[in-house]
């Protein structure tokens, strides 16, 4: 009775059965069928549609991958970090825009050139690999270029200067792919080409292209190691040596150990008097060659440092000395332009003029000229040496003419680096493992077929190629007292000397005075005067003493006059070379100083008598 009362599932179910549908369950159930019907119908007419849409597209909208890749920004001055050109960030649409029918502007993407989607490479990317690519050597000249330096002397000077020709095209094409400038023209090595040379080329690409790369640095890694390894380990390599004085700007460079270093306690304050204010960096071999307390004295003066030398040159087998320490001294400096001074020479005007040389603004590097002294030809030597084709420079030298076997003179060198750096490289080595001759041997070293640093400055450039070089037009001279003409006499007794083994033989020869020439002045002393493009005196060598080798007492010099050498060439010559690097200079008259000129050489002395 009580259960006819309950709703009709609410009574408990026998073990295995269900309860029965209701009439409004099964209405409901044929409405869900219906439903999913209606739903699938839809969806296969939404099909279709799409699919017709997709058909009707113009696929020629779709730029091709090349001429997307070709439209690929290369502004080298901004680069930013690689990121992959298939992925986009998502943009919300316009209110106007049609959200189930709008296809893609691809075009107005280009025009956008966002950075965000798409990669940049520096400028000149491609034309810069493309081109490393093209010189990699082949398997028979890459063996030839990393085989041992063998012969010696001219042999293998010339050997040496063909192999640094090849390294400088190799090394500019390595340079101008991997050093990048910014819009600060700031300066940076890249190192990360290897996910530029990925993002650039295609997945079947890449490998082909990054074993060429890694080649080509394998390549460039051994031959600069052969050529010019003791740059290593204070540089990684030379691109980091080269790159590091870029921004280095101006400044003067001297050598100097204890001996010398007086000389710069005098030369320093004089160009400060002059006007220049120029940083100035004293490079010295080691504790043994400059005492600490020379250090302190030279650091005492306003924009000088000091700088050990022998930290940065890697010297094993060899040993780095003396004049050679020049060319090392202007490439390990931190200037780019440097003006190199020998300690024993004094300027008249501020060296900054020499930047402003319009020889030196067109080429980069300025020389002096020697003395026009001791006639000898070195044309065949010079041809032995020098790859072909041989410069008009070359062939305009007194070397070459056989108007003097001195040709440069070394006291003061100009140079812009960044401009010569491997120029600068050859002369390095041309004054350290191959300096050095050895008889027993049978070695023929640089300081055998010339005399010291002073003429491998010039000869490296043509050895490298880099004909960008200029000598200074003004005259060289002797600057002194005109000797007592009573006491002079058409015969001298003149000292030939052997400059390579530094022997004086004595012999009397008479010097025979050019028609015209009969009553000639002379003057005779240490010191060669170079003169300005204005003939007045611009800067000289040999400090201020009469002889300045001298062991005990040294006297300083009386400067009255000075006189320029002939223009023409005389029999045996207007100088005459004695013992001590004095030297005498006749012709036919001598000038006087000015009076600024006079009182600053009496400021000289006085400094130089502190």
């Amino acid at each position: 009775m009580i259960d006819s009362c309950l709703p009709q599932f609410s009574l408990p179910l026998k073990e295995g059965r269900s309860h029965p549908l209701s009439s409004a369950y099964k209405g409901r159930s044929q409405r869900k069928v219906v439903a999913s019907l209606t739903v699938f119908v839809f969806a296969v007419v939404c099909t279709l549609l799409i699919t017709s849409l997709f058909f009707s597209w113009d696929h020629s909208s779709i730029p091709d991958a090349e001429l997307v890749r070709a439209s690929i920004s290369k502004d080298k001055d901004s680069l930013g970090p690689i990121q992959h050109p298939d992925v986009e960030t998502a943009k919300p649409l316009s209110e106007d825009e049609d959200t189930q029918q709008s296809t893609p502007d691809i075009s107005s993407k280009e025009d956008n050139k966002s950075s965000d989607a798409q990669p940049t490479f520096p400028d000149g990317f491609d034309a810069a690999l493309d081109y490393l690519s093209s010189i990699i050597p082949n398997e028979i000249y890459l063996r030839e270029l990393l085989r041992p330096l063998m012969g010696t002397g001219p042999e293998k000077l010339r050997e040496l200067g063909l192999r640094t020709r090849a390294y400088k095209q190799f090394f500019d094409a390595w340079e101008e792919l991997h050093l990048v400038t910014q819009h600060d023209d700031n300066i940076y090595v890249r190192d990360d080409l290897v996910s530029y040379i990925r993002a650039k080329f295609s997945k079947e690409n890449f490998p082909e292209k990054l074993r060429k790369y890694e080649s080509y640095r394998y390549f460039l890694a051994k031959l600069s190691a052969l050529l010019f390894p003791w740059t290593s380990p204070y540089f990684a390599d030379h691109m980091s040596l080269h790159a590091s004085f870029y921004h280095g700007g101006r400044g003067i460079v001297f050598t100097t150990g204890d001996n010398h270093a007086p000389f710069l306690l005098t030369t320093i304050p004089s160009l400060r008097t002059l006007g220049c204010n120029l940083p100035i960096e004293i490079m010295y071999l080691g504790d043994s060659d400059l005492s600490e307390s020379s250090r302190a004295a030279l650091e005492d003066l306003s924009g000088v440092t000091t700088r050990d030398l022998s930290a940065m040159v890697n010297d094993e087998g060899w040993r780095l000395r003396g004049w050679a320490s020049k060319p090392f001294s202007i490439l390990f400096s931190s200037f780019r332009e440097v003006i190199f001074i020998d300690a024993d020479s004094l300027f008249f005007v501020n060296p900054e003029v020499l930047f402003d040389d319009e020889d030196y603004i067109r080429t980069g590097a300025l020389f002096f000229k020697d003395r026009m002294i001791m006639p000898e030809n070195k044309k065949q030597w010079l041809q032995k040496i020098l790859p072909k084709p041989i410069s008009k420079s070359v062939m305009q030298s007194r070397m070459w003419t056989g108007e003097s076997g001195h040709m440069q003179e070394s006291g003061v060198v100009v140079v812009d680096k960044w401009r010569h750096f491997v120029a600068l490289l050859l002369v390095s080595r041309m004054n350290g493992p191959d300096r050095d001759g050895n008889k027993k041997k049978g070695i023929i070293g640089i300081y055998d077929m010339v005399y010291g640093d002073k003429e491998t400055f010039w000869i490296g450039w043509e050895l490298v190629g880099d004909t960008s070089y200029a000598f200074h037009p003004g005259a060289t001279g002797i600057m002194g007292v005109v000797q007592d003409t009573e006491n002079l006499d058409p015969t001298t007794e003149l000292l030939d000397l052997d400059l390579n083994s530094s022997l004086a033989i004595d012999s009397k020869k008479k010097r025979k005075l050019a028609p015209g020439h009969e009553s000639d002045l002379t003057i005779c002393s240490p010191q060669l005067l170079h003169l300005g493009r204005d003939k007045r005196p611009l800067w000289f060598n040999g400090w201020l003493y009469e002889n300045k080798y001298a062991e005990t007492e040294r006297t300083i010099g009386e400067f009255n006059v000075f006189m320029e050498e002939p223009t023409e060439v005389l029999t045996p010559g207007a100088w005459q070379l004695q013992g001590n690097n004095m030297c005498c200079l006749s012709n036919a008259a001598a000038r006087e100083f000015t009076q600024e000129e006079k009182v600053f050489l009496g400021e000289l002395i006085k400094m130089a008598k502190m």
